[in-house]
């Protein structure tokens, strides 16, 4: 058995601070806090649009590109329940781009809406009223999504951990996978880089992100 840098350390912040700030939009919205509401919706989008560009130039298992499976990829992970690759598997990719596009939407359409009451997106004076209405129903709807694909994600997370007995929590609080070492073969098998060169520019490109959105949408 070799231990082998799967989950960077930005991706892991990510991922559990994604899922901090997903359940409390969750919570507040169900307690009608608006006002935590939109921060935590403002934190989503944030964080949302930092994945994306993670998924472009971060290391090698968070970019999108070496793990979004391929339809034969689907077929044989369908045939064969196995998978060469070290990150996520064939349906666990999906899982992750499903989560990232309907909370990216969800996110977005809220910066737009406007309920006349106690809530007033900060793009929704910017648009038309068709298109304020147009966002508040794609928000309305669109949060069963939300819901859907975060009880999927928790199912299949118990799945994994008490059924197939394969711990999924550990890797993403400590980075690294046991791989056989027969198993160690192609470029999947390459180590994540997670240095303080890549911590130190995840940070940066956060705070960057954060900035941008306070600059072009908050005022």
């Amino acid at each position: 058995m070799q231990k082998i840098r799967v989950w960077d350390l930005p991706l892991r912040a990510f991922h559990w601070m994604f899922a901090f700030v997903v359940l409390g939009a969750i919570v507040t919205n169900l307690i009608d806090a608006m006002v935590l509401h939109s921060y935590f919706g403002y934190s989503v989008f944030v964080m949302v649009c930092f994945r994306f560009i993670w998924g472009v130039v971060g290391p090698t298992h968070a970019r999108f590109w070496n793990f979004i499976p391929s339809i034969s990829e689907l077929k044989r992970f369908m045939r064969e329940k196995r998978t060469d690759r070290l990150g996520h598997n064939p349906f666990g990719a999906l899982s992750v781009m499903a989560i990232l596009l309907v909370t990216l939407i969800q996110a977005g359409s809220g910066l737009f809406t406007d309920d006349e009451i106690s809530f007033q997106g900060p793009l929704a004076k910017h648009v038309s009223d068709q298109t304020v209405k147009l966002m508040n129903q794609m928000h309305e709807v669109n949060h069963w999504l939300v819901y859907g694909v975060v009880a999927l994600h928790l199912t299949a997370i118990f799945y994994y951990q008490w059924i197939k007995k394969e711990n999924l929590i550990r890797p993403m609080v400590t980075g690294d996978k046991m791989i056989e070492t027969t198993e160690l073969r192609g470029p999947e098998c390459v180590p994540s880089k997670d240095d303080f060169k890549i911590r130190g520019f995840a940070l940066a490109l956060l705070v960057l992100l954060a900035l941008l959105f306070r600059y072009f949408v908050m005022t």
